[in-house]
């Protein structure tokens, strides 16, 4: 009955720290995911991860209030590693917001059940980009892997928040800014470089309609610019979420720093 009763907590334990991920990280979140799709989720992770718990008899002789705040951890746990997740996805979407207006698609915005409301169009169509390319080289094994790795770096209980974890959230912000920004830079420079062009053409003929004739100029160049970037992106993606990549390493330091 004891074996039982320690094998049932160390379940509840385990699908609290594997809900918080699933409920924080993108790929598993997904509106488009059935409920009960995520449930199974859940429950096969959990199973799958039970071995790397540990000793979880301990949590037999707390009390109910003790119990829920040890849930309550463990539920924290997994969603700081998907919202550090999610900062890594943002990249890419935070690139094509950048691009919507200059290259004319500020007010295409279209409605998209996964967010649930209005998303620009350059930065839906990175989202994707990213997802795709990350299930392609497996990226989401690496998730998985930090997750089971957790129960090393932050036992059952153990969670604490220092100040080192919220600098370091600070800092992976600046820089994943950074890199949005650095994505969109040389699209940006190209419709500057139109900007300027038109500009000159309209002070040579007045009697052209600028507007007109610059709104399909702006969106061809700005397409072919990222089609030409799409293999520098692809490198980005696998920079990131590759066996070796940024955010393993980020994963890991964060576990560090909770436990």
């Amino acid at each position: 009955m004891t074996d039982l009763a320690v094998f049932g907590v160390s379940m509840l334990l385990t699908m609290a720290r594997v809900s918080g991920l699933i409920v924080a990280t993108p790929i598993f979140s997904s509106s488009n995911l059935p409920a009960v799709f995520k449930v199974g989720l859940i429950l096969s992770f959990s199973f799958l991860l039970y071995p790397f718990l540990g000793d979880a008899s301990f949590a037999l002789d707390l009390a109910l209030v003790g119990f829920a705040v040890l849930l309550a951890k463990e539920l924290l746990v997994g969603i700081v590693l998907g919202l550090l997740v999610s900062l890594f996805f943002g990249v890419f979407q935070t690139a094509g917001q950048l691009l919507d207006m200059p290259i004319g698609f500020g007010m295409v915005n279209f409605l998209d059940p996964n967010m649930g409301g209005q998303v620009p169009l350059m930065g839906r169509f990175h989202y994707v980009l990213v997802v795709l390319t990350m299930l392609s080289i497996n990226g989401h094994h690496l998730i998985l892997r930090a997750l089971a790795h957790s129960y090393q770096l932050v036992p059952l209980g153990q969670l604490s928040v220092p100040g080192k974890s919220v600098e370091l959230f600070v800092s992976w912000f600046s820089q994943t800014f950074l890199v949005a920004v650095s994505l969109a830079m040389p699209v940006i420079a190209a419709i500057l470089l139109v900007d300027i062009g038109l500009g000159l053409l309209n002070r040579a003929v007045p009697q052209i309609n600028v507007f007109i004739v610059g709104f399909p100029v702006k969106i061809g160049v700005g397409l072919a610019v990222v089609a030409l970037g799409l293999p520098f992106y692809l490198q980005i993606v696998k920079r990131l979420f590759g066996t070796s990549g940024a955010l393993i390493e980020a994963l890991v330091g964060l576990l560090r720093s909770l436990g």
